[in-house]
């Protein structure tokens, strides 16, 4: 599986790049506030709806993730552990991306879990974790 950004979803990339590069030159603060509200609100809000919805790889990652958490739901979980492999082939290292919205917080923390890679793929590759911030502003 590629990742191939749409028309849409890449000039919106592009937009908000721009307006990052600005953001940086911007020597007023309210309207470098101004400017930075309206970028994370690009980027957090609006990016994900648009590339779901014009890429197929987006929409699908979105349809499959709907489901895996209604059905966690159903079940009652308390937590919902997705993989979802982006690329069936690989020559280095393989990498698996984690997100953990509470890999954060102070240990001892309701709802706080660890969440280590400590398999290895098929080939015997051993694969290298990288934690993801997406709770940072930018």
């Amino acid at each position: 599986m590629i990742n191939v950004d749409s028309i849409e979803s890449e000039k919106l990339k592009k937009l908000i790049e721009g307006k990052k590069k600005y953001l940086q030159k911007q020597t007023n603060k309210t309207a470098a506030q101004f400017l930075q509200e309206e970028i994370i609100f690009l980027q957090n809000s609006i990016l994900p709806v648009v590339q779901a919805n014009t890429t197929i790889l987006y929409y699908e990652c979105s349809k499959s993730f709907v489901r895996a958490v209604d059905m966690a739901m159903k079940l009652k979980s308390n937590g919902l552990l997705y993989y979802l492999p982006i690329h069936s082939e690989y020559k280095d290292e393989p990498s698996v991306a984690i997100f953990n919205s509470k890999q954060f917080e102070p240990v001892g923390t309701p709802g706080n879990v660890l969440v280590e890679v400590v398999n290895m793929d098929f080939g015997g590759s051993p694969i290298k974790p990288v934690n993801l911030n997406i709770n940072a502003l930018m």
